[in-house]
């Protein structure tokens, strides 16, 4: 007698989600190092910072590019205009955020630095406030 079982498989899981993931925990913690440089000017919380801000740059590229795969490859078939927008924002403000970072000690982060930094959070929590989402996981079932 042959038994079988059903096994759930996520069919088609969008493969942009972790990169954006990294890179928006790069731009929180630039937020926290450049407070912490505010309070302490200790200048090695300045080098976090840019090299922050140079990792979730790195991560936005590509998740922006496996983003075009998933659209492509019709893993998601739907691009939501706030999440779309919210991302390129917060991309443009952290490239010049980095910019404002190549500069020489205080002036490298406060006030500008630290101003950007906290705007790119701002936008971070405000596209996840209004309840972005690239869209549910299907579900298949596998015989």
């Amino acid at each position: 007698m042959v038994s079988s079982r059903s096994i759930p498989v996520v069919a088609a899981r969008p493969i942009h989600r972790t990169p954006m993931a990294v890179a928006n925990a790069c731009f929180i913690g630039t937020l926290l190092t450049d407070l912490t440089y505010w309070r302490t000017t200790e200048m090695m919380w300045a080098d976090f910072s840019a090299w922050l801000l140079l990792a979730g740059l790195v991560m936005g590229a590509l998740a922006v590019i496996a983003a075009l795969v998933d659209f492509f490859t019709r893993r998601i078939f739907r691009v939501r205009g706030v999440y779309l927008f919210g991302s390129l924002v917060v991309l443009v403000l952290s490239f010049f955020n980095a910019l404002v970072h190549s500069r020489d000690a205080w002036t490298s982060v406060v006030p500008t630095g630290l101003i950007l930094s906290a705007a790119a959070v701002i936008v971070l929590l405000l596209v996840w406030l209004l309840g972005w989402s690239t869209g549910r996981a299907r579900v298949e079932v596998v015989e």
